[in-house]
C-alpha cells in the first residue's frame, strides 16, 4: 500500500495541479492503468478539487491518494476546511453546472463525504485494471453488446453514500 498527501492553494488552478500530481504519482508506484482508468482518475481528481474550490472554506486543500495495489484499488481525499457536507442534486437537462460529482459517482466502485475535525473530506475509490493491455480502451475489450450492458449497469448504480448511510452530493460541495 502506498499513500501520499500534498496541500494546494484554494485556486481555480488547483485541480489542473491536483491531475499532474496524480499522474506523477501513479507513474513513480508504477500502478497499471489503461485509457479508461487514466481518464476516470483524472476526471475525479479534477472533479473533487474543483468541487472544493468552488464550494469549500479555507485558504488550503489537502489532497491524499492511497492505492492497495493487491486489491487494484485507487483511493482519492479532498479535504477543506467547511462542515458543509455535500447535498443530493441532479442536474436538469438545461442545466449550466452540476454534472461532476454525478462523473464521481458513475467513474467511481464507491464514494462520499464525511466531516471531520477540522471540516470535511470528499472521497473516491476507483479500480486499477488487473492486467492492462497497453492502452486499449476497457470496453474495446469487452465487445460493443457488453459494453452498452456494462455502461447500463454502471448508470443504474445507487447514488453515493456517507458512512452513516445518507446519500450524498452529486452536484457541488
Amino acid at each position: 500500500m502506498s499513500s501520499q498527501s500534498f496541500f494546494l492553494v484554494r485556486a481555480p488552478t488547483s485541480a489542473a495541479i491536483s491531475r499532474r500530481r496524480l499522474v506523477e504519482l501513479v507513474g513513480t508506484w508504477r500502478l497499471p492503468e489503461d485509457e479508461d482508468s487514466h481518464m476516470a482518475m483524472t476526471t475525479v481528481i479534477s472533479e473533487l478539487v474543483t468541487n472544493a474550490v468552488s464550494h469549500g472554506a479555507g485558504d488550503m486543500l489537502n489532497v491524499t491518494v492511497r492505492t492497495d495495489i493487491r486489491r487494484s484499488r485507487l483511493l482519492l481525499e479532498v479535504h477543506d476546511s467547511s462542515p458543509v457536507l455535500p447535498r443530493l442534486r441532479r442536474p436538469s437537462p438545461d442545466s449550466e453546472s452540476g454534472r461532476g460529482m454525478v462523473l464521481v459517482e458513475h467513474l467511481s466502485i464507491a464514494c462520499g463525504a464525511e466531516n471531520t475535525v477540522r471540516g470535511k473530506r470528499v472521497w473516491a475509490e476507483l479500480a486499477l485494471p488487473q492486467n492492462p493491455a497497453g492502452r486499449q480502451r476497457a470496453f474495446d475489450r469487452l465487445g460493443p453488446s457488453r459494453a452498452i450492458v456494462q455502461r447500463f449497469l454502471n448508470a443504474l448504480r445507487p447514488p453515493c453514500r456517507t458512512r452513516s448511510g445518507e446519500p450524498t452530493a452529486v452536484s457541488g460541495l
